[in-house]
């Protein structure tokens, strides 16, 4: 009987330790796919659909190292406010894809000409260039500089 207690014990703890392995990795899929509908609002210049991603973003959210910044992007429908803050959500979110791998390869980008010639990075899924810092005034002004594969 202890034995089938001790059993079903440690089977409940295996099957509980993986359940918390799958939500993680879940997490981190929807923070990268929630990522990357933002940059892609941001690309095409759209302000209230960068708004909407933020929003949606927000609620997928559980890093505290990105609630400013989204906040900030969901709070305005000016794309130059948004770009802004996504340079901080993008140093952020590669951060976390560094820290703990992609379910995906993804794509550290730069665009030197970004902020006044200061230059930004951002993270994208595709190895094309497609700016989110410029848009379609630059759409593919940038580089690849790093692969980040799971």
């Amino acid at each position: 009987m202890k034995r089938a207690i001790i059993l079903i014990a440690l089977v409940a703890t295996v099957v509980a330790c993986g359940g918390n392995k799958e939500e993680k990795s879940t997490a981190k899929v929807n923070l990268v796919e929630n990522y990357l509908a933002l940059k892609d609002a941001l690309v095409a210049t759209d302000g209230a659909k960068a708004q909407k991603a933020a929003n949606d973003f927000l609620e997928v959210n559980n890093n505290d190292a990105l609630t400013a910044d989204l906040k900030t992007i969901a709070g305005s429908t000016d794309v130059a406010t948004q770009r802004i803050a996504f340079e901080g959500l993008s140093a952020n979110m590669y951060s976390i894809v560094k820290a703990g791998g992609s379910e995906t390869v993804l794509y550290k980008q730069y665009c030197p000409m970004a902020f006044n010639n200061k230059g930004a990075y951002w993270l994208a899924a595709e190895e094309e260039v497609n700016n989110p810092y410029f848009g379609d005034v630059m759409l593919h002004c940038g580089s690849v500089q790093e692969t980040i594969n799971q």
